[in-house]
């Protein structure tokens, strides 16, 4: 395999995985999961907190993806809302 090839087969299954991503979250959204954006992080501590957040105060199912996050449950979004944007 060459190097270009391997480059699109890389961009090609990452592509994939985002289009998955997308099309999952928006079928959790749609039975009431909370999506919530935030601004890309300044360092890479900050990624580190917030995950140890999310595992401390959640009570319920979350997924995250970089610094987009979506909840099973409001309150844990509300919480997530008040401490991190």
């Amino acid at each position: 395999m060459t190097l270009e090839e391997e480059i699109l087969n890389k961009a090609g299954t990452e592509l994939a995985c985002e289009i998955d991503k997308e099309i999952l979250w928006g079928m959790l959204v749609g039975a009431g999961w909370k999506r919530v954006l935030l601004p890309r992080f300044d360092r890479r501590e900050h990624a580190v907190e917030l995950v140890d957040w999310l595992e401390t105060n959640c009570k319920n199912h979350y997924q995250r993806k970089g610094s987009e996050v979506i909840f099973e449950d409001s309150s844990d979004a509300v919480n997530f809302i008040l401490r991190w944007k």
